[in-house]
């Protein structure tokens, strides 16, 4: 009976260990299908508006795919003015190739400071006291759509519309992990968390 009583003392904690074990891994398994879910409705295909008649296209950075998706915007004539959010080269030069191209469309291009979102939504929001602008279309890609309208709203009081650029991405890339949806997701998720910590313009 000892040596049964004693067995059975060994092999409980065991036993409570793969019980946590698995009770732990299925809560993490939980948390993870739910935040590739809701990645799917932040990210992927989040909810964005139709381009409208505004006064201004305001494209955020960097400079990349969307610029083309802006010029088509423009050339359909939905804003008299393009601004472009663009870093500045060493030569002290805007990045962006449309800054110096010639177009039927009034170009202003911009450095925010910092060169975040955050500045791009100060920018915004001093560009439009200056050139009085009343109403914007916002362009960007699919995933930085809904945090860029939460930081936007936060400088902006004009009529917003968030218009997407989609891209299809890789689930994973080793030769640019940048360019995937695991780094967006990732990248994103982590870029939500400081908006929620600073709650200001």
């Amino acid at each position: 009976m000892t040596l049964l009583r004693d067995h059975e003392t060994q092999a409980t904690p065991p036993t409570r260990k793969k019980r946590l074990f698995l009770r732990s891994f299925a809560v993490i398994a939980a948390l993870a299908i739910f935040w590739a879910i809701a990645g799917i409705f932040l990210y992927v295909a989040p909810p964005a508006d139709e381009p409208q008649h505004a006064d201004v296209l305001f494209v955020l950075g960097p400079p990349d795919q969307r610029i083309g998706y802006a010029e088509q915007l423009m050339q359909q004539g939905y804003s008299p003015t393009v601004a472009v959010s663009s870093p500045i080269g060493k030569d002290g030069k805007f990045e962006a190739s449309i800054c110096t191209a010639q177009r039927p469309y009034r170009i202003i291009c911009f450095n925010p400071d910092p060169f975040t979102t955050q500045g791009e939504a100060r920018a915004l929001k001093n560009l439009s006291e200056q050139y009085g602008w009343k109403s914007a279309n916002v362009l960007t890609a699919q995933f930085h759509v809904t945090r860029a309208r939460v930081i936007i709203s936060r400088c902006y009081g004009g009529d917003l519309h968030m218009v997407a650029q989609h891209r299809s991405l890789p689930l994973v890339s080793l030769s640019r992990p940048t360019s995937s949806w695991a780094y967006q997701y990732l990248y994103q998720t982590a870029a939500f968390v400081k908006v929620a910590i600073h709650p200001d313009c």
